[in-house]
Parts: C-alpha cells; structure tokens; sequence
C-alpha cells in the first residue's frame, strides 16, 4: 500500500552456518534417507546498514531453533548449532523445516526475529540437501525525515507508532533507528502519529495508519513538508509516503563457524552410528575411519584409548596433530591422518585411519573397546566422541531402548543381527537386581533389526534385557526405567493456607491451594484478585466428591474489571498495569498420561461482561485443559524459569498449537454440569490427544493443567455467576 510520505528502507545482512543431521534413535534399515541441512539468515537493512556483531552472531547460534517436522508432528528439534549432528537418516516421506532466531517482542529497536520455513522429501537411500533461508520475520519501520520540515517545524519531531501489542517512539534526532514489530495475524494495523512544535508556535499532529503491514518485510517512511503560500497549519501540507520492500530480496553472507563434526565409517563409505556401539566378531579385518570436518583449521586431535599399547600403539592417549616427532611409530602401529595439504589453512575433512591390522588386534578377544577422539579446531571449538566396540561372536546383540517407547507399563526392546541366525529372535527380560528368572517373548524381525513391544511393566520400575538366538544370548545386556504414575500434588484440594499479600490497598488476605511445609504446586488468580479483598477460588465443604473438600472457582466483576475464577498449574507471577496478571505456567512432569479425569460441577451464568470473544447475554462457558510438552518460554524476565508465561496484558497466552506441546486435550462445558443434586459433581475424563501434537517420539519436561469458570476470562470476558467446583483430580496412564 501507498500513502502519505512516511519511508522505512529496510533489508538484512545474512548469517549463514550448516547444520547437519541427527542419526535416527535407532536404525531403519532400508527405509531412510539422509538430510543434509544448510541455514542463511538474513539481516538486510539498507538504510543505516549494519552487519551482525561478532556476539550477536554468537547468540544467534547458540540459541537458534530448528524443528522438523513430517506430514502429522514433530520429528526432531535441535537449540544451537552445537547440539545439531552432521546428518539426520528419516524415514522415507515428505517434511519441513522451520528455523527460528532472536526474540519475538511485541515491538523494539534492537531486538528481531528471524525465521525460515522450507519443505523437502527424504528419498530411501539417498542425501537430500536443504537450503533453509532464514530472514527477518518482523514488520519493519524506519523514518526518513526530509529538509523540509524545518520550513515548518522547529526542534525535534516524533511519531509514535502503535500496534495491538506495543509501542516505539521514533525521532528525527535519531534518524537512523528501525523498529521491529511483531503484529497479531488477525491485527496488522500500525497507527503513526506525527507529532511536533509549529514554526508559528502550539502542536501539529497528524495521524495515518498501515491497515495490513506485513511480515518480512520494511516499510520505510518519509516525512516531508510542502511549502503552498498558506499559513503552515500543517495538516494538508505535510505528506507522509510509504515504500514498501520485501526483506527477502537481498541477503549477503556471513559464515559462523560450526564445532568440529565426527562421523566414523568402513572402507565401504557405510556410516556408523556413534551413539551405539559397533558389533563386530573376533578377530575382524576391515578398515575404519573417524572422519573429521571442521570450518576452520584443525589444532588438535586428542586420541585416546587406555588399550592402545597392549595392540601396539605407541601411547594410550596422543594428539595426532602434534605428535612430537612419533609419526612414522604411530603410523606403523595402524593408525594414520589424511588430509589434503588445501584445507590445513582453511578447515574441512580429515580422514583418520584404523587399518586392517589394527582393527584385527583390538578384536582379537570378545568384550568392549572404547576409543575416544576429541577434535579442537583453532577458534577453539571442540566435539568428543566415544566409538565403542563390542566384540562378540553371538548372532544377535542388544540394543538400547528409545526413551519415547518406554511408558508406565510398557516398552519396545530392540536388538540387531550380527551374524547369521539359527532361530527366530527372542528377548528375555526381568526386574533389574531381583534375581527373579527371566521372562521370554518372541520379536519382530526386519531385516536387521529386530523389536518387541512388551506389557504389563510395573511404574517406575528399572528393567534388564538380553537379545537372544534360540538360546543363545547377547554378551549385551541393555536396561530401562519405566515412566512413573505421576500425580498433581494436592489433587483433592484438600490443603490450602492464608498469606498477606501487599497490594496497593494494603496487606490482604490470599489463599493458597498447598500444605504447610510443602512447596506451592497449583495457584489461582487470588493473588490479584487480593487487591479488592476478594479469593476468586476457594474451598467448598458442602459440594464435594470426597474427602472434606472440593476447590470451588467463582468469577466475579472486581474494580470493573472481569475476573474468572480459575486454578492452574504453576505461579501467580505479578501484574501490569494493576489488573494485568503475569502467570508462569507448568511443572516438571517427564510422564505420559492418557487422560486427565476430575469430578466436576459447573454452573455457567449469563454473561455480563462481553466483547468480541463472547457476546453479553450468551451463556458463559468454562473450560479445563491439560497439557504435557518440552515448551521454552522466551520472555525476557521470566522465561529461563517458567516454561509457559502468560501475560494477560497484550495478551500473550497459551496456544496448544504451540510446537513444545507434546500432548493436549481439553472440555469445554456449554451448560450445567454435574448439577444432579443440591451437592452433587460428575466424573469425566478428558483424554490428551498425542498424535495431532507432538506425536509419540518425545518425552515431555512439563505438565500444564488449567481449569476456568470462564473460557475467556484471560480476556477479561465472561459471566460474574460462573462457577465451577473441582474434586478429586487424577491422570490416567496406559
């Protein structure tokens, strides 16, 4: 769009680095392709150009976020470059991948946000390259501030620039700044207000908006005055013109320089999994290499394995960069580096080669040989790995377990075929240290691989198991913990305290809902609420399903103001703007429950406090939902302590499309509930939905539980008569 004269001129300098892949969790043999992945990030700003800071640059890399993800979840996540591998197998399929940087605040100078979405097909057996662009995600405004206006105004000029969420302040003595927005998808308004002292003395103001700014992109605003002979009043006679420019139209190049890379292969070019042991029979003979690459020199190469003498090595630990005159002796124990003299100077792979002999004495008998390499590249960026060998004659070895197949009562053992089978595999397992005898399943063979889902395992518990052939067993003994049962403390509500609060209008009384000695687990909105004297969400010991109470949460209208009453899991943190509520969502909870069940009465009233979430006079609705996922908050004050911050203000509230979320599900209650009797609630289970979330291949960090008398009291809309009464609150598992 194209209106009065405003300018911003906007584009990025771009910041690129590779990110590899991560192997996949266990081997799919025969059915991955690998992805290769590549991200440049933009920063392109034509008007007062600067490039990334060497810190910045650092930031960006330690904190940007790669997700991947196939047609229904999420499949993989990485946080910095330094925990990306160099490549990741997937399973045959179509995906995508989006990549995030920086912060996402509602408005400010100096902080962006960068991101980059790009779709992709992983092909059996083959590399796929992804080039990921990543650019500057915000809406972008500078101002350029024309001669002319000193033919009408004197001093410094301003225009305040406003969106649903935040606000910038932006100067004609500090012409060169540029804000970045993130603007609501359902609000792309910006509203600019021209303010400034007439020539001829009093304030001109003039205001014209942007009705859809969009993403990714600058708007670079000119002020600018035309002289018409009349008395400079201002209105008609200032213009204020918009030029619009994509930001992905120009991007330059600035290597950030990734940790050394560690891969280990066969003279066959055939990729092993560091994260696993290698299997190999006694007495192997083959090659092998660990292969290096790194973006800038190779300074150190620390090789070290408390065997290497007893096979012939001069030393147990040596760097082979710098060997001290031992080449040639290293060299003829079997272990070599290759290196073209080209990257010496500028980094890139180094080849280090365990030959035929060697490998032939460190399999020479069966048991375990650890090997470790620690490459440190000369911006003194490092990676270790362990290559650990397992030397067996059995046919079959066990694997580890994947830790998102491990449940409350079940879990998937895997093992793998190392040499030719005499019977179908099985697996045997038991309570690890019992000395209970084992028990025997068949398994489910695939190619090389072989799995079985076993049942019936008790919580909590530390499990053993052996891959076997017939009755032949692995040398391998592999272990597990099943997830516990856990359980919201205080599910009864049958504890609670009485605190001061300090609020504007003195110290009043607040309930808590935890027992005395113990640590907070749930909170409400009492502690605001507190100001006017007023719980919102207190105990009832007539209406209850067990025990001597239930948690009874009745919204109200407090200092005009719509409350709802409500409990959720985590901590009242503060408020803004006085009624504005702060609230750090979530507790630790590494368990997967299938539903949540809870006793339930809801009475809804007519609502009396209405906008454009819910009309006054329609039934008030409330609503309980439960959640378990790995969120990261990035809010600035309290985001390294509170996985999920809300902020009422703005708002800034819990989406479960959100990519931390593991697992959801929700009820939302229409009409009475549970009202049978005077006294009476109702049981129901609502159930969490993993495979429209985040799918089955995570394992969660935090549980959310939230329940309200009004669906949108977040919004300050509902009814004041909703009431909602809790009791006996239990998560259900497989």
């Amino acid at each position: 769009m194209k209106i009065a004269n405003f300018y911003i001129v906007t584009a990025l300098t771009c910041v690129s680095f590779c990110l590899g892949a991560c192997k996949e969790d266990r081997d799919i043999a025969g059915e991955q392709g690998t992805l290769q992945l590549s991200v440049g990030m933009s920063d392109k700003i034509t008007v007062a150009s600067r490039t990334l800071s060497s810190e910045e640059q650092t930031q960006l890399e330690q904190a940007c976020k790669v997700r991947i993800y196939n047609e229904t979840s999420l499949v993989r996540k990485y946080e910095g470059t330094d925990n990306v591998p160099s490549s990741i197998p997937l399973m045959s399929g179509t995906y995508s991948v989006r990549v995030t940087a920086g912060d996402s605040v509602a408005a400010s100078f100096d902080q962006r946000f960068f991101e980059g979405n790009e779709e992709f097909t992983i092909t059996k057996g083959q590399q796929s390259p992804v080039e990921v662009k990543c650019g500057i995600a915000n809406t972008v405004l500078a101002f350029t501030w024309d001669e002319s206006l000193k033919e009408a105004f004197e001093g410094d000029c301003q225009v305040t620039v406003t969106s649903a969420t935040g606000e910038l302040v932006y100067s004609s003595a500090n012409a060169d700044a540029k804000g970045y927005f993130s603007l609501p998808a359902d609000n792309r308004k910006l509203t600019c207000k021209f303010t400034a002292t007439k020539l001829t003395g009093g304030t001109y103001e003039q205001t014209t908006e942007l009705t859809d700014a969009q993403p990714a992109t600058l708007y670079n605003m000119t002020c600018k005055y035309t002289a018409t002979g009349q008395e400079t009043t201002g209105g008609a006679w200032l213009t204020l013109s918009v030029d619009e420019t994509p930001l992905s139209e120009e991007t330059t190049t600035i290597g950030i320089k990734q940790r050394p890379v560690i891969v280990c292969k066969d003279a066959d070019n055939i990729e092993y999994d560091l994260e696993q042991p290698m299997y190999l029979a006694t007495n192997t003979k083959g090659t092998y290499y660990l292969i290096v690459s790194t973006s800038s020199p190779l300074k150190g190469a620390l090789l070290q394995n408390d065997r290497f003498t007893e096979f012939g090595v001069p030393a147990n630990s040596m760097d082979l960069m710098n060997l001290g005159g031992k080449d040639a002796s290293v060299e003829a124990s079997g272990i070599s580096l290759h290196a073209p003299n080209a990257i010496m100077e500028t980094g890139g792979t180094w080849k280090i080669q365990f030959s035929e002999e060697l490998i032939a004495k460190m399999t020479a008998q069966e048991g375990q040989v650890t090997t470790t390499l620690t490459a440190t590249d000369k911006n003194g960026k490092q990676r270790m790995v362990t290559w650990n060998i397992v030397v067996s004659n059995a046919t079959v070895a066990t694997t580890e377990a994947i830790p998102y197949e491990i449940w409350t009562s079940k879990a998937t053992l895997h093992g793998k075929v190392t040499g030719t089978l005499a019977s179908t595999p099985k697996f045997q397992y038991r309570v690890k240290g019992s000395g209970s005898s084992w028990t025997t399943v068949d398994a489910d063979l695939t190619e090389s691989t072989f799995s079985k889902e076993i049942t019936g395992l008790t919580p909590g518990t530390t499990y053993e198991y052996q891959a076997m052939d017939g009755t032949q067993a692995s040398t391998v003994t592999c272990e597990f913990t099943t997830e516990t049962a856990f359980q919201p403390d205080n599910a009864s509500f049958e504890y609670t305290q009485t605190y001061k609060v300090s609020t504007m209008l003195g110290d009043k009384d607040c309930l808590f809902f935890y027992q005395a000695g113990k640590e907070m687990w749930w909170d409400t909105g009492n502690t605001g609420s507190a100001t006017a004297g007023k719980n919102l969400t207190t105990q009832d010991s007539k209406i209850k399903n067990s025990g001597n109470y239930s948690a009874k949460l009745a919204s109200a209208i407090i200092m005009n103001t719509f409350a709802a009453g409500n409990l959720f899991t985590g901590k009242f943190l503060g408020t803004e703007d006085l009624t504005k509520g702060i609230l750090g969502w979530g507790r630790p909870c590494t368990s997967r429950p299938k539903a949540l069940k809870v006793w339930v009465r809801y009475t809804p009233g007519t609502v009396d406090k209405g906008d454009s979430h819910i009309s006054e006079g329609e039934t008030d609705k409330g609503i309980i939902y439960v959640a378990v996922g790995d969120w990261k908050s990035s809010d600035s004050t309290y985001g390294s302590e509170w996985p999920i911050v809300v902020r009422t203000k703005g708002p800034v509230l819990f989406n479960p499309n959100d990519e931390g979320t593991i697992g959801y599900g929700e009820h939302i209650f229409t009409e009475n509930y549970g009202t049978e009797t005077e006294t009476s609630l109702k049981e129901i289970t609502i159930p969490l939905d993993y495979e429209g979330y985040g799918g089955y291949n995570r394992k969660p960090e935090t549980i959310l539980i939230v329940a309200s008398a009004s669906q949108y009291g977040d919004y300050y809309e509902g009814s004041s008569s909703s009431v909602m009464w809790l009791d006996d609150m239990e998560l259900i598992y497989e």
